[in-house]
């Protein structure tokens, strides 16, 4: 993004009154975009460009095979042909939260991915016959840990500050 760093950019855009939307499986292309805020405006969309570590070949490829949109997660791997170790670092920048899934959700399903790509059998057929694993409970994050995860994966976040989750502790 040039001179600026990422996140000093979104700052400004949300003090000047834009709304900024974090990058989503089923609604980010490569580059940052505006797109409706539903209130007659507009609202700027972060594109997977801003996800640390992620190609842009590879993220043509996601927004490609989206068609209708993606419903889960091993629905990117099969219509994609995106390997789990990007699907982890899709679930890490938090992109499946239009899914319902929660950041450590989203990483369980990616890395119980084993293969690059699904075995002919359950290629196309979605409802097949496969395993099913067991649902995990895992423990929801804080909101410093989501913090932390949104800087190592996309160097900026549209949370808290980092300095507002410390703040009691430096007032004296």
């Amino acid at each position: 993004m040039g001179f600026y760093a990422p996140a000093q950019i979104v700052r400004d855009a949300r003090e000047h009154g834009v709304i900024v939307r974090p990058p989503c499986i089923n609604a980010s292309l490569w580059d940052n975009i505006m797109e409706p805020d539903g209130q007659r405006g507009l609202a700027l969309r972060l594109g997977l460009r801003q996800i640390t570590g992620l190609r842009e070949d590879e993220a043509q490829w996601i927004v490609s095979a989206r068609g209708n949109g993606y419903h889960a997660v091993q629905d990117v791997w099969r219509r994609a042909g995106t390997p789990p170790a990007v699907l982890a670092r899709l679930a890490e920048a938090d992109v499946f939260a239009a899914l319902g899934l929660t950041r450590r959700e989203a990483l369980w399903q990616a890395r119980a991915m084993t293969n690059d790509t699904p075995l002919p059998l359950f290629a196309g057929d979605i409802d097949g016959e496969a395993i099913v694993e067991p649902a995990v409970h895992l423990a929801a994050m804080t909101e410093g840990e989501q913090v932390v995860e949104d800087y190592v994966a996309l160097r900026l976040t549209l949370r808290s500050h980092p300095v507002a989750l410390l703040r009691h502790l430096l007032t004296p």
